[in-house]
């Protein structure tokens, strides 16, 4: 029984192996998990939806308002009697009993040079006979055609030209941050693959090392070996325990020595396919961001006064179909402008004012491109020195080599045991791994390199 136990869960082992998950799998999962990830994203497609308000000429805009203007016109009783009233949407007779309802259908069809255009449609419905006569039902723009109005307004408190610059700023920011998160997360899930990687194969190494030592502890006569032994002994099981507590976190995926394969394949096919990369970092989505910004900025202190002025909004509406009292044709018109005089405040429109005249954008600017290229060029140093530790790692790999086969020929001549030969073995297979994790470590950087000019490393394409 406790054979066939084994054998099923060798198979399974097995199968778990050859199945395993793939990179592509990881790397999603965790971009799925990833805070930042999912922000960037959802800023993105609000970024691009304002992008789309200022490039397309038609902007449909549609709402429901309710009418809160007192229509009622009293001048006489006569004319009393045949008035009603709307206040929010209720139509009242001039005995103050409610008779209806009334709301409007608005939709905003263009935008030019910051000026909105839109229809009014009016309806009404009425549960008894209007003092006006008109009879209980439901009445639109059919019936209601004097109400239909083409209405322009526009927001005097902004600046077309710099809040097409700050969409487009903003929308530039949103890719820069989109495009981070997806390749920040792209190179940490190499990492991890990495690190499990050396980690569990330098535990094992080192637990067999242990094992050996022990042995050696156990064997060995002189006190004086045995101390030596001990402290062999001692120091190996507190990297062990490091590499173990280090390894904790990465354990949150199934690691085989496929995912590792193809991951190193994934990576040399991007440095590959990307020998030749440009070095303009002017080209970089975050700097074109800030640039529009600047630019946005710079038009913005030509209005400094904006906030101080009493004016917010100017308003044109034009009722096309009305008729005069002898049927002719007749269209109206009324131009609103609002009008909110500020006596005294805490400070809020010189706040604005200040802001808008500031140098702000334009420092911000100089301190990301000084950041970016300290950052670059601590990459390329990073660069140089693995360069050397590379080469330092193929020294002690030959030594290794060197001593191993000279361990070997000592052994068959009786003069170390087999102990000796098997330390002297996983010392060679100690270095393997380090010149294997120092490729690994210049390939992680390469990439770093790559994300610093925004070269499509993984994800999507924007």
């Amino acid at each position: 029984m406790k054979k066939k136990l084994i054998l099923i869960l060798g198979l399974l082992l097995t199968v778990l192996s050859i199945f395993g998950i793939s990179f592509e799998e990881l790397y999603r999962q965790n971009l799925n998990k990833s805070s930042t990830y999912v922000q960037a994203e959802m800023n993105l497609k609000n970024a691009e939806l304002e992008m789309k308000q200022i490039d397309q000429f038609f902007v449909p805009y549609l709402q429901i308002s309710l009418n809160t203007i007192l229509k009622a016109e009293i001048t006489t009783p006569e004319v009393t009697k045949k008035s009603e009233t709307e206040v929010g949407g209720f139509i009242f007779n001039s005995s103050g009993n409610m008779i209806g309802y009334s709301f409007s259908l608005n939709t905003n069809f263009a935008e030019v040079f910051g000026t909105n255009i839109g229809l009014s449609f009016p309806f009404k419905i009425y549960f008894e006979t209007s003092p006006k006569g008109d009879e209980e039902g439901f009445y639109g723009p059919w019936n209601l055609s004097e109400q239909i109005a083409v209405v322009a307004s526009r927001d005097l408190t902004k600046i077309d030209k710099a809040e097409r610059l700050n969409t487009e700023s903003k929308y530039y920011s949103a890719l820069s941050n989109y495009y981070l998160a997806q390749t920040n997360e792209f190179i940490n899930t190499i990492e991890d693959i990495f690190n499990r990687y050396y980690n569990e194969k330098v535990i094992e190494l080192s637990q067999k090392q242990i094992n050996i030592l022990q042995n050696q502890y156990n064997t060995a006569t002189e006190e004086k070996a045995k101390e030596e032994i001990e402290k062999q002994i001692l120091t190996a099981q507190k990297s062990l325990e490091s590499l173990k507590a280090n390894n904790v976190s990465l354990e949150y995926f199934d690691f085989s020595e496929n995912l590792y394969n193809e991951t190193k394949n994934i990576i040399d096919n991007i440095i590959s396919q990307n020998t030749y990369v440009s070095k303009d970092i002017t080209e970089r989505l975050d700097l074109k961001a800030l640039i529009l910004n600047e630019e946005a900025s710079n038009i913005q202190k030509k209005f400094w006064f904006l906030p101080y002025l009493p004016f917010s909004k100017l308003t044109l509406s034009v009722q096309p179909f009305t008729i005069d009292e002898e049927d002719k044709w007749k269209p109206t018109w009324s131009i609103g402008l609002d009008f909110q005089l500020t006596i005294f405040d805490k400070g809020e429109r010189k706040l604005a004012s200040d802001n808008m005249k500031s140098n702000l954008a334009n420092l911000t600017y100089e301190e990301s491109v000084k950041k970016i290229e300290e950052t670059i060029r601590g990459l390329v140093t990073k660069r140089k020195t693995l360069s050397y530790d590379i080469n330092i790692a193929y020294i002690d790999l030959k030594n290794a080599q060197e001593d191993y086969e000279k361990n070997i020929d000592l052994y068959k001549k009786g003069f170390i045991t087999q102990d000796d030969l098997s330390l002297s073995e996983i010392t060679l297979q100690m270095n393997k791994l380090n010149l294997e994790n120092t490729e690994n470590s210049i390939r992680i950087n390469e990439l770093r390199l790559m994300q610093q000019y925004y070269v499509n490393l993984r994800g999507d394409n924007n």
